[in-house]
């Protein structure tokens, strides 16, 4: 029986090179940027996946993944949970960005936060809009 793994493995292997390979490496150093969303880290964690085409991690694995490279107040906030996928810690994580705890982050850093999420919000309604 053939896994929806293997035969990733072998759609990557008939048709790239691996001259633009990404490695676990690759994956390890990511780090979200002092003023990096949650979501846009982990955007940016999927992208650099997307290129590993012989790397098969589970969901929980690449959660553990994203979460090691989070700012480090988001790390010691989240260090007692699991988190079952990107979406899951996404969902989770989140939350500490409501208008409530921004404060804790400090007035620069909740300004760019708030920004951020606005501008999230904006692209959502916008689509929804669109899409009747």
């Amino acid at each position: 029986m053939i896994t929806w793994a293997d035969l990733e493995k072998q759609f990557h292997k008939y048709f790239f090179s691996g001259v633009h390979e990404k490695k676990i490496t690759d994956l390890v150093r990511l780090k979200q940027r002092n003023d990096e969303s949650v979501e846009s880290f982990v955007q940016r964690l999927r992208e650099v996946k997307n290129k590993c085409y012989s790397l098969v991690l589970d969901d929980r694995q690449l959660a553990d993944l994203a979460f090691q490279g989070l700012l480090p107040h988001i790390r010691d906030k989240y260090a007692s949970q699991e988190f079952e996928s990107l979406s899951h810690l996404v969902q989770r994580i989140s939350r500490i960005l409501s208008p409530l705890n921004l404060r804790e982050l400090g007035t620069k850093r909740c300004h760019l936060l708030m920004r951020q999420q606005a501008q999230i919000q904006m692209k959502s309604q916008s689509s929804a809009w669109q899409n009747g």
